[in-house]
């Protein structure tokens, strides 16, 4: 986008990253200087005052004033356009290294290989290289009010944050900007100047006006200030209707003090005096918000732009230059939208032609993103489409979808059916609404339009990039073996196309083939994703590549290598993304699973939730159901059954919108388990109900063709747990039989050791207690190597029985450390050791004494009541403090409520 291959494109670009001419009549303003000096060591800077104050011209002040005391200066004039974070950064790098060379090198590759920008990734690779600097640094960024994106206001606050010393931010802004004003206020870091300090003094005015050799009377010079209070366009367009009027008549009209007011009748009194032929080319002048004298030339008719511009500078008709060589102006704000506003009411066609005159221009001398600006704003949507067609598939592989999107909204569905971009960005849409069955249809038509006819098996960037998106809502849909045959279809032409594309799909492929247990395919598609990755500079697929390897060794129960494979990730890659960034979701589901696995539950269930709501369609659908399971099982062990019962039913809810059965299988069966550790009386019947409420025969067949088949496994495993709550310990050892030989070799080591955990319960409950002795030893041994510890608690009291006798009985330290490790996990610890300190500390006597404190009476009181000697009262009291290790009744009250004593 916004390639540079024509000489005034890349003198326009530089222009928007240099600080602007300082016009000669400049005035200084003390007063600002004033609000300098009072806080000399202010981190940012903010100039927000309205249009027409001044902004620009006291930020570039500021700039020169900055760089003659041997400061750096990196300027940046923000457009609309620059509110997508792949525009803002890219400009904003070439901006830094502009004073800073090499600085944002490493974050260059964020938005050159990732469908979103990882906004915090890279304003931390930027924190990194600032860091290095040795002299001060200013950056100015004018017109930040164009800015609407959230992530990049969040990024301005953590530069602000964490800059290093010597850096200081200055913004330009007509309102407001949504940053951390109130925390740098407080923290003396922010300084602001708004309206008040850019004003004209009354002698200020004078001074203008005097130097334009133009001179008024006191009185008329007072009426002037009144009218423009200060205002300096208004000063200015004042300046310019009094050189149009008799020394009589400089008197201003009454149209009282409103500045809007102010200035309409000021624009409309300069504007209406000047010759008609010089209107009509302001008029179309004002459509493109940069003008060249080519430019100028293919807007008016003209032969003579470049002249006619310089013209406009000289009259001082709000015509600023942007670079020293003055191949580009543009029209101060406040003028330009006057004479748009006029334009459009008076000639709406000719307003319409203007911009699509403008666009071609735009179009030929290869500035993408100006000419689909001015193609949206001739209201062409044929011209828009294809012009966002023609790039698009640059813009998505620099992480501009959105922009897409909002750009496809300006098109009608019968134009925008055939341009493949825009189609894509609407499938992409529906998607991330989960809208899956209808996204996918559109993709279906679109490569059969791209098929047809075609006999060769080479396919273009834009073929691949719609196989690229066909290949996540596979992955969506649990079509498995979808995702496996696109991968094989780009495979033989790899090195042929777009790498992001290429390590997009193969990484698709390679994650479908480990749930299909396929662990030599999936490694090969891993190994040729790496290869290609090395032609990409940044690191958000790097992380995605070890993401899938962290989820193929989960899935071989090798939870130890998992572990050493995420603190790889850790220390060379997740340093590049923000503490919070968006990249980060599929990694800390990662480390969650991990950290579930052996028992480290602390903070795990508000790292799930922040992941969970963090995630997207783009991301797979596998670790999101693992991470919802994950949660509902931490839940559970936190004595959270309803908020775990509650997510149990969203997952549900997902599973059945994509049709993805083995994902509910897993919902179903962990409910099932969740009923079955209940007290209540009927608990058996009712997770007999929710079994036979699934439709598992069915839902089955969709898995058949696969090794292993998640939804019978579900139904196997839930079946044991069901017949050992019932006492049925010889069946459940039947089934424990059956539900082995559904199990892959090398593979399912977690599903192994539960079948083997089970099996000890049974023989134990049967009477073979050395066979379930031995059992249980064995799988604690494993358990130990891996460090597993929650998959013993999710099977419940009964399991936690064995693991007590086994644990007096156990001679070998280690393991009888880590049965204790397990135990100490067990949900409901609390209302045991309450169990304890009523059995062995507290007497009945006792028991009652501290309830009727626990109720307010006095020693007095509670005597009377038992019918004690004041003094007995008063030994109970003693020996309760002493068991209960506190030292007065407040404390003994409490501790008795916390154990949950009060109640018995």
């Amino acid at each position: 986008m916004g390639a540079v291959e024509q000489p005034a494109a890349d003198s326009l670009w530089r222009s928007r990253l240099t600080p602007p001419q300082i016009p000669a009549d400049a005035l200084t303003q003390p007063q600002v200087l004033d609000v300098f000096a009072s806080q000399p060591n202010a981190r940012v800077l903010l100039f927000c005052a309205p249009a027409g104050f001044g902004k620009t011209t006291a930020l570039a002040l500021l700039a020169r004033q900055r760089q003659s005391q041997g400061s750096l200066v990196a300027w940046f004039s923000l457009a609309s356009e620059d509110d997508d974070p792949s525009r803002f950064y890219s400009q904003l790098i070439e901006a830094l290294s502009s004073a800073l060379p090499g600085v944002g090198q490493d974050a260059l590759g964020y938005l050159q290989n990732t469908m979103r920008v990882p906004v915090a990734a890279v304003m931390e690779s930027l924190l990194v290289d600032l860091a290095q600097a040795t002299q001060p640094l200013l950056l100015v960024l004018d017109d930040l009010h164009l800015l609407r994106d959230p992530e990049l206001y969040s990024a301005l606050n953590r530069l602000v944050r964490l800059a290093p010393n010597g850096f200081t931010l200055a913004l330009g802004s007509r309102s407001q900007p949504p940053l951390s004003l109130a925390t740098w206020r407080a923290k003396g870091l922010l300084l602001e100047i708004g309206p008040n300090e850019l004003r004209l003094s009354l002698d200020q005015t004078g001074d203008y006006l005097g130097r334009l050799g133009l001179q008024i009377n006191a009185q008329a010079l007072a009426e002037l200030h009144r009218h423009t209070e200060g205002w300096m366009v208004g000063v200015h367009l004042a300046s310019l209707w009094l050189r149009n009027q008799p020394p009589a008549g400089a008197q201003m009209p009454d149209i009282g003090a409103d500045q809007v007011a102010v200035g309409e009748y000021l624009l409309c009194s300069v504007f209406e005096r000047l010759p008609l032929n010089l209107q009509e080319a302001l008029l179309a002048l004002s459509v493109a918000r940069q003008l060249s004298g080519d430019l100028a030339s293919a807007l008016t008719g003209r032969q003579d732009g470049q002249q006619l511009l310089e013209s406009l500078e000289v009259m001082q008709l709000f015509l600023l230059p942007l670079d020293r060589e003055r191949q580009w102006y543009r029209f101060h704000n406040v003028f330009a939208e006057f004479l748009q506003a006029r334009l459009k009411g008076r000639d709406p066609e000719r307003f319409k032609q203007l911009h699509f005159n403008a666009s071609l221009w735009f179009t030929n001398h290869h500035m993408q993103d100006l000419a689909i600006e001015h193609a949206g704003l001739a209201e062409d949507p044929e011209m828009l489409a294809a012009l966002v067609d023609a790039c698009g598939l640059e813009m998505i592989n620099r992480g501009q979808l959105n922009q897409i999107y909002r750009w496809r909204k300006q098109v009608p569905d019968a134009i925008a059916e055939r341009f493949p971009i825009l189609v894509l960005a609407e499938v992409w849409d529906k998607a991330a609404e989960l809208a899956l069955p209808q996204a996918n249809g559109m993709l279906d038509a679109l490569l059969a339009r791209f098929e047809s006819g075609k006999t060769d098996t080479q396919v273009t960037d834009n073929y691949l990039a719609v196989l690229a998106v066909k290949a996540v809502l596979a992955l969506q849909k649990d079509d498995l073996q979808a995702c496996v045959n696109l991968a094989r279809k780009i495979e033989p032409q790899l090195g042929q196309h777009s790498a992001f594309l290429e390590v997009a799909i193969l990484l698709v492929g390679a994650l479908a083939h480990v749930v299909l247990i396929q662990p030599e395919h999936a490694r090969r598609l891993l190994a040729l994703a790496q290869q290609r990755n090395h032609f990409l500079e940044g690191r958000y697929l790097d992380m995605q590549l070890v993401n899938v390897e962290i989820f193929m060794a989960l899935e071989q129960g090798q939870v130890k290598q998992a572990q050493l494979l995420f603190a790889q990730l850790r220390t060379r890659v997740l340093p590049w993304f923000g503490e919070k960034s968006r990249a980060l979701a599929l990694p800390a589901i990662c480390e969650a699973l991990i950290a579930y696995q052996q028992g480290q539950l602390e903070g795990l269930e508000d790292k799930l939730k922040w992941a969970l709501a963090t995630v997207d369609v783009i991301n797979p659908i596998d670790l999101y159901a693992q991470a919802m399971l994950c949660l509902a099982r931490t839940q559970r062990m936190q004595d959270k059954p309803k908020e775990a019962m509650a997510n149990l039913a969203l997952m549900q809810n997902l599973a059945a919108r994509n049709q993805s059965w083995r994902f509910y299988a897993q919902a179903v069966g962990d409910e099932i388990a969740l009923i079955l550790q209940e007290p209540a009386t009927d608990r058996i019947k009712r997770a007999e109900q929710r079994l036979q409420s699934f439709e598992w025969a069915k839902r089955a067949e969709q898995y058949q063709p696969a090794g292993f088949n998640p939804v019978l496994w579900v139904l196997s495993i839930s079946r044991i747990r069901l017949q050992q709550a019932r006492g049925n310990y010889s069946e459940a050892l039947h089934e424990i039989t059956q539900a082995r030989a559904l199990l892959q070799p090398n593979w399912h080591g977690l599903q192994r050791l539960r079948l083997d955990l089970l099996a000890a319960l049974s023989y134990q409950r049967l009477g073979y207690q050395e066979r379930g002795q031995s059992l249980l030893q064995q799988c604690l041994l494993s358990a130990e190597r891996e460090g597993l510890r929650s998959l013993f608690i999710e099977e419940g009291e009964a399991i936690r029985q064995l693991l007590v006798q086994l644990e007096s009985a156990e001679r070998q330290p280690a393991l009888q450390g880590f049965i204790r490790s397990v135990l100490a996990l067990w949900p409901g610890q609390s209302l045991r050791k309450s169990a304890e300190v009523l059995e062995e500390a507290l007497t009945e006597r006792e028991r009652e004494v501290v309830c009727l404190a626990a109720k307010g009476l006095s020693n007095d009181e509670i005597g009377q009541q038992l019918s004690l000697a004041l003094g007995t009262v008063k030994w109970h009291l003693h020996n309760i403090y002493e068991k209960l290790k506190v030292r007065n009744r407040t404390q003994a009250i409490r501790r008795v409520r916390e154990l949950s004593l009060l109640e018995s």
